[in-house]
């Protein structure tokens, strides 16, 4: 709870409350307003007044936000929630529920453990060729070395968002905001680095008020 504290006086949030993921390394979306699953990965929301957050300590936190129609989303990606489709359920949950357009949602892909450091059971990593060749870059291996986060990118793009829109570890004109969680120790946790022991890191945001927001609700109190 101070964590948390100390993150929104630092980030500009405080005292909005922050609403986190259920993680269940599937690809439940919770659409706010509507009945909450006992556990979902991804939350969507067209609402002010709360923070969206979900962690990850080599899964990767991934943030959407449509400025057209201010709706944002938060998604908590592992392998698992990967090869399920978690990121573009996040997406066509923006667009059934909220009439987002797919060519209008942003996607910023958190740290998460690279290609350089995650393996996984061959028969588990042989999964992601599927998605793209590239995702597995030793597939003879035992244990071939998986590219999670090149994955979400491909099933993202694929699934119709733009790919100047997927700001990730390929975008290198740009702050840099998705480094190998288990390379990087003095930056971030790392379950695979680390093992039972370890931490984790939160992505998070929220829809800031219009100044026509908040002269209402001034108007109301």
């Amino acid at each position: 709870m101070e964590n948390k504290r100390r993150l929104a006086l630092h980030a500009g949030f405080h005292p909005l409350p922050l609403q986190s993921v259920k993680v269940n390394h599937a690809s439940d979306v919770w659409v706010l307003g509507q009945a909450e699953p006992d556990s979902y990965d991804s939350m969507v929301t067209n609402q002010s007044g709360l923070v969206l957050t979900a962690p990850g300590a080599d899964c990767m936190p991934i943030l959407f936000a449509d400025p057209v129609k201010r709706v944002i989303g938060a998604a908590h990606a592992g392998w698992k929630g990967t090869l399920m489709g978690v990121a573009m359920a996040t997406v066509n949950a923006m667009v059934a529920n909220f009439d987002c357009r797919m060519n209008d949602i942003l996607v910023a892909v958190g740290p998460a453990v690279g290609v350089c450091c995650f393996t996984l059971p061959r028969e588990q990593a042989l999964d992601f060729l599927s998605i793209h060749p590239d995702c597995v870059p030793d597939p003879e291996s035992p244990k071939p070395h998986v590219d999670i986060r090149l994955a979400n990118r491909v099933l993202l793009q694929n699934g119709g968002v733009l790919p100047e829109h997927i700001h990730d570890d390929s975008v290198k004109d740009q702050n840099w905001v998705s480094q190998c969680t288990s390379c990087h120790p003095d930056d971030f946790f790392s379950h695979v680095r680390d093992g039972l022991n370890f931490g984790t890191q939160v992505g998070f945001l929220w829809i800031k008020e219009t100044a026509k927001q908040t002269a209402a609700a001034v108007g109301q109190t």
